[in-house]
């Protein structure tokens, strides 16, 4: 059910998302400022540190834009917000900073499986880390087709999962609140609606593979791509001004399809993350109704000594039940 709703309400986050990307852009910049900041003093204390800081802040990169994609849905849903934009900072740094060290964990794990089921040594592997992408791969699928796929499927479902069961936390930490009104509770709702996200998580991950294909085959049918394929080989080798200097109409309208999708991913994200936190809100709200409702029925009700005689010989009888469970208790 969540799937279903959380596709057309990903176009109503989209277009939200779309008016703020300039926003956005000067955001993550100021975001990378500060990493290299903070990573060019750690580097004199721990490389390790540094290290971990530029992995958090590069998945917290991923992070911030559903964070503000959710914040923008709880809004257009009504929800109050409780931190401002620069409250986001923090919890996209640890939130990021606990993804990537899970990431490392499962790519650490699918290393060891590697090196245990095949022949390669760490130091064969070492050596294939200089190849380009697509010869590592061909190397690693003569080794052993099967483990690798199965490592690759496995490792790839981990990811997307972590991600999936974090769009809860993500979505109370933009507004920085629990759907009980309470202050943000770090990894609240980690891993609710599970399946369902984590379908949402994976067609985000396809659109965004797909998303520089789309656009060129949307520039062939908009009957200006051979002129945009041109342009992009001048690019391959144009740098600094010069390449600038070859963007046209045709280059900015693939580059904004691009873009477009790659925002429609982080709202399908979004939206699955706010839909649950809604759902849990209005079960909150429903609690708390039923509990004044029971409240006010209570209230209204005569007095003991008000009450007729079969009233409080009920509740006689009731208290003398009490007080005997008590003493079997005691016993």
């Amino acid at each position: 059910m969540t799937l279903l709703r959380a596709i057309p309400f990903s176009l109503a986050i989209l277009w939200r998302l779309t008016l703020v990307f300039p926003f956005l852009i000067i955001g993550l910049a100021m975001f990378g400022l500060i990493a290299a900041v903070l990573m060019f003093f750690l580097a004199f204390v721990s490389p390790v540190l540094t290290f971990l800081v530029a992995l958090s802040f590069g998945v917290a990169a991923s992070v911030l834009p559903v964070m503000i994609g959710a914040r923008l849905g709880l809004q257009a849903r009504g929800a109050s917000t409780r931190n401002s934009y620069l409250g986001l900072i923090l919890p996209a740094v640890g939130y990021g900073l606990f993804e990537a060290f899970c990431v490392l964990l499962i790519f650490a794990g699918a290393l060891g499986v590697y090196l245990v089921a095949t022949p390669l040594s760490l130091q064969d592997l070492a050596q294939l880390q200089s190849m380009d992408p697509e010869l590592l791969a061909q190397q690693l699928m003569s080794v052993s087709p099967a483990i690798t796929l199965s490592l690759l499927w496995v490792g790839g479902v981990l990811v997307i999962g972590l991600r999936a069961a974090l769009l809860m936390p993500f979505a109370g930490a933009s507004v920085g609140a629990d759907p009980s009104g309470r202050a943000h509770t770090p990894f609240y709702g980690f891993g609710s609606e599970f399946i369902s996200l984590l379908i949402l998580v994976a067609i985000s991950y396809i659109l965004w593979a797909l998303a520089v294909p789309a656009a060129i085959a949307a520039s062939y049918l908009l009957g200006f791509g051979d002129n945009l394929s041109a342009a992009l080989a001048q690019l391959e080798f144009a740098q600094g001004a010069a390449a600038l200097e070859l963007l046209s109409l045709e280059t900015a309208v693939f580059i904004g399809i691009s873009v477009l999708i790659y925002l429609w991913g982080f709202s399908l994200q979004c939206a699955g993350g706010v839909l649950i936190y809604m759902n849990q809100a209005q079960a909150f709200a429903d609690q708390q109704n039923a509990f004044d409702m029971s409240l006010d029925a209570h209230l209204a009700a005569p007095s003991p000594a008000q009450a007729p005689p079969e009233r409080q010989m009920q509740s006689a009888d009731v208290m003398e039940l009490i007080r005997s469970r008590m003493e079997q208790n005691k016993r």
